[in-house]
């Protein structure tokens, strides 16, 4: 509960939408390539916010995807974007060995939690509807527990989880530091 605590921002950051990703093992230009960014793509160094109403503005023209080194891990951050939480993404950059985790959420209060470990998708839900009969999704990982994730928690509850898997606490900073930033295609 103390993570779900230290991310208490994100349960009021009402228009925050976006994927949240995180990969062990892969270079910058391994992610780039997965996400599609061009070769010869060059970042931007923008803030969240820049990023986030740079994307909305031109929702259908292309994505955005700002990219933060955390020690070992890489974490891939798409302001209002979905890439992330393709299953195909979670395999390719987990494989052969490796690990990558997403989180999800939409304006329109959708989420998704994905992991792929070596290779193979190992979860895939939702969890707002974690232990309701309608049920999260197609994979729920042994480490979930219906009380992990409350409702009225549910952003902060997300990012505790993707903490408890990857050993990389979120930080509130990397939405209002300037982070190189590449254009997806639409």
């Amino acid at each position: 509960m103390r993570a779900v605590t230290r991310y208490a921002w994100a349960d009021t950051a009402f228009d925050l939408a976006w994927t949240l990703a995180v990969t062990t093992g892969r270079t910058e230009r391994e992610v780039l390539a997965v996400y599609g960014v061009r070769d010869d793509a060059r970042p931007t160094d923008v803030t969240f916010e820049a990023a986030l109403e740079e994307r909305n503005e031109h929702f259908d023209d292309y994505g955005l995807l700002q990219l933060k080194r955390h020690g070992e891990h890489l974490v891939a951050i798409e302001p209002n974007g979905w890439v992330g939480n393709a299953p195909a993404v979670a395999q390719q950059l987990a494989r052969p060995t490796g690990l990558f985790v997403s989180v999800y959420w939409s304006a329109n209060g959708d989420h998704q939690i994905v992991q792929a470990r070596d290779g193979q998708l190992v979860a895939r839900f939702d969890p707002t509807f974690i232990g309701l009969p309608a049920g999260a999704n197609d994979m729920l990982p042994g480490w979930v527990e219906p009380e992990d994730f409350p409702l009225d928690h549910l952003k902060s509850a997300s990012l505790a989880a993707l903490e408890r898997v990857t050993a990389v606490a979120v930080e509130e900073s990397w939405l209002t530091t300037p982070l190189p930033t590449y254009r997806l295609p639409a």
